[in-house]
Parts: structure tokens; C-alpha cells; sequence
């Protein structure tokens, strides 16, 4: 006998549903029901990929930094189809934009040609070699973008997501944050007048998510993904809840305050002072108490869906690792790759070993099936089951993720 898991989201609309006989439409998922599978078990990456989704404005930021309902759901299920930890597929929208439609062996997907590169002018905070950084303030003064979206630090452990304008803003932004900062949020506003075309920064998640509804338009849908024309992902193996980093940096016997910067090289993280002294440094491998859990279940290491993929992977200590994958990188970088110094990379080895590691480690912690040529899209029930009796299991959602439908109904 097939015993089928309870639903811990289910709330007074299914009770209305099963007393009238009348069940909800086939496939319609609320907002509190992707709550329950990502939010509350702690899984959700800070994509902002649902809120980009939603065509009502329902969906916006929590005083915890976490998606939260703000007006009353309509259902759409575009919060449930655009969640990388949810209803998207991530492994088979990355084949379904590859050319030839097969996943790459080593896991790098489409490299049209590989560079080591440094700024030659480099900003003063920039990471690596600056070549994020210089590329889209070149870009920018040349008027071939009006903004960039990007995240900036707040502090060693903390950033947030900011439209920038000018070059000057995205220098003032140079340097890595190791904390997700819902940056798809932003395509929900307005533009400045006069910003058409955008180029998004983000890790490999934040970009799969954009690709799906750069992919999936929809003319109810008030976000702005159609004026971002280059995307750039930044390598990632994971990334870092800012409380329990800096809990678990206390108990390694550094002060939190005297952190001024985080980097992770070669698999390591360090934290330095001010003034460069390194207070600590330990293999991210032992840092898993503070990374998001979400990103134990991602397999995309080398950003396969972007333009444009960097990181310090690769290259020697002050250069960046860049891979083109599309005709739009390939002409970002052909633009304005006159303000670095670069050199083609031929031994792509070091990146493709970190990108079969992530895999590997998505492969042992992600519950439902991994299915490059599955469906694209996972069904609520289906990934219920998946979860269903493991420590990533849906959970009830607390009331303020529901109270809007208590009212109404």
C-alpha cells in the first residue's frame, strides 16, 4: 500500500475544497505551499526568483531577509515554477540552453573561449583581478549598458542589492559578498528614466533563475528581465548565512568586528582585518553549519546559463578566470576587454574538478530525482514525495505566511 505524505501546507481551502467536493484546479500552487518546501526548511537560496515571478506583487521581503507574502496570493504558481529549489528543473534548463541540446561531460557547459585577465586599473576593494568590475565600468562610459545590478557590501558579512549607474557606483562596488541578497527583487521596480539595458551579476542560482523567465516571458509579469542584455555568474561552491558565519567565527576565537573582508579561494575560506592580517581560514568543506543549505543541492558550480562565468578558479593569485559561452559575452568582452591585461587559458582543468565536486555534492543531498532530460518543471506532490521522511522535508508555515487567506476565506 502506497502511503502518500501528508501536506503540511494544506490549510482552511482545502478544508473548504473537501467538505464542498469541489477540489482546487489541478496544478495550482499558493505561495505558502512554496513557503513550506523552501522557505521554512531552511532551503530557500535568496534568488528572489519568485518574486521576479509573481504578476501581482504579492511576494516581498520579510524583516528576516526571507520572500514573505505582502498582499493577498492570487495562485499563479509562478513563485512554485521559478524556484530553482522548487518547481524548476535547473538541471534541464541549462540542456534546453546549450547548444546541441546535451549536457556537457565535465559539467562547464558552452565555453566559447577562455581568458586569465586583471584590471589594468584595478579598483582598491576589487577581488581577484577586478575584471568584473572594470569590464562593466568600461561598458557603462562607453554606453553600450545604462545600469548594472549588483550586490555591495554592507560589511565583511553582509550585502545587498543595488541598481548601478555610473561607473563610479560599480567601483563602489568592487569586492565579493558571500551573502545572497534577493537581487532579482530589483527587477520589480521602475528603471530610472533612461536605463534600458541592464547586465545582472549574481551566482550561478541567481542567474539559472533569470534565464527560466528570460525564457518564459509573460506580459502580466511587471519584472524587467527584458532590458537585461549580459548576464555574468560568479563561480560558487556556496554561500553564507551572516549570523551563524559570524556565530561560528566567534567559536574559532575571532572577533566578528575586526573582520573586514571575506574571500574563498581554492576552496578556502579566509577572513582578514583591515589591514590584510589573515584572523582565520578554514576549507568551506568545514563551514557547513554556516552556509545556506540550498546550496548543498546545487550542481552548477561554473555558472553553465550565463553570458559570461568568472572566478578566481583557474588563474594564479591577482587574475580572474573568465569563460565566454554566448555571442552576447563574446561581444561584451570583445567591447572592452582593452582595459585588462589578458591571456588565453588553455588548462580548464582546475574549474572543471570544482564543477564535478559541486555536482557530486548536489547529487548526495538533493531528495528528488536529477534528470538533465526530464520535465523542466517539478510538480508540487512529486516534490512532496521526494522529501517526504528526510531532514529537508516540506514543514508547516508559520501564520504570517498564510494569514492573507485566513481573512479571505
Amino acid at each position: 500500500m502506497t502511503v502518500v505524505p501528508a501536506d503540511p501546507a494544506a490549510d482552511v481551502r482545502d478544508g473548504i475544497a473537501a467538505r464542498s467536493g469541489v477540489p482546487e484546479l489541478s496544478g495550482k500552487i499558493w505561495f505558502h505551499r512554496t513557503a513550506a518546501a523552501v522557505i521554512e526548511p531552511g532551503r530557500c537560496v535568496g534568488c528572489a526568483g519568485c518574486i521576479a515571478a509573481c504578476p501581482s506583487g504579492s511576494i516581498g521581503i520579510d524583516d528576516d531577509g526571507r520572500p514573505t507574502l505582502v498582499r493577498m496570493c492570487t495562485g499563479c504558481s509562478s513563485c512554485w515554477d521559478f524556484c530553482p529549489l522548487a518547481g524548476l528543473r535547473t538541471e534541464r534548463l541549462h540542456v534546453l540552453s546549450l547548444d546541441g541540446g546535451q549536457e556537457p561531460a565535465e559539467g562547464l557547459g558552452p565555453v566559447r573561449a577562455a581568458y586569465r585577465a586583471r584590471a589594468r586599473q584595478r579598483a582598491a576593494t576589487a577581488q581577484d583581478g577586478g575584471v568584473v568590475t572594470a569590464l562593466l565600468a568600461a561598458l557603462l562610459e562607453r554606453g553600450l549598458l545604462d545600469g548594472a545590478l549588483l550586490s555591495r557590501r554592507l560589511d565583511a558579512f553582509r550585502g545587498e542589492s543595488i541598481l548601478t549607474t555610473s561607473p563610479e557606483e560599480v567601483r563602489a562596488c568592487a569586492g565579493s559578498v558571500y551573502d545572497q541578497s534577493l537581487p532579482l527583487a530589483l527587477l520589480t521596480d521602475p528603471l530610472p528614466e533612461g536605463v534600458r539595458r541592464l547586465a545582472l551579476v549574481g551566482t550561478p542560482c541567481q542567474v539559472t533563475a533569470f534565464r527560466a523567465l528570460e525564457r518564459f516571458p509573460w506580459g502580466r509579469r511587471p519584472a524587467a528581465t527584458g532590458s537585461v542584455g549580459l548576464t555574468i555568474a560568479l563561480f560558487c561552491t556556496r554561500s553564507f548565512d551572516p549570523v551563524r558565519l559570524r556565530s561560528l567565527l566567534r567559536r574559532r576565537g575571532v572577533d566578528p568586528r575586526q573582520v573586514a573582508r571575506i574571500d574563498v579561494r581554492e576552496g578556502v575560506l579566509f577572513a582578514e582585518s583591515g589591514d590584510g592580517l589573515v584572523l582565520a581560514r578554514a576549507p568551506v568543506a568545514e563551514l557547513e553549519a554556516a552556509g545556506l543549505r540550498g546550496c548543498d543541492e546545487c550542481a552548477d558550480f561554473a555558472g553553465v546559463a550565463a553570458d559570461l562565468a568568472v572566478g578566481s578558479r583557474g588563474s594564479p593569485d591577482g587574475q580572474t578566470t573568465v569563460l565566454v559561452r554566448t555571442a552576447r559575452g563574446e561581444e561584451a568582452w570583445e567591447a572592452v576587454r582593452d582595459v585588462l591585461d589578458w591571456e588565453p587559458l588553455d588548462d580548464l582543468g582546475p574549474v572543471a574538478l570544482a564543477a564535478r565536486r559541486n555536482r557530486r555534492r548536489a547529487l548526495r543531498h538533493l531528495r528528488r530525482t536529477y534528470a538533465p532530460e526530464g520535465p523542466l518543471w517539478v510538480g508540487y506532490r512529486e516534490h512532496l514525495d521526494a522529501y517526504a521522511g528526510t531532514d529537508r522535508a516540506s514543514v508547516a508555515p508559520p501564520p504570517h505566511r498564510s494569514h492573507h487567506y485566513r481573512l479571505s476565506c
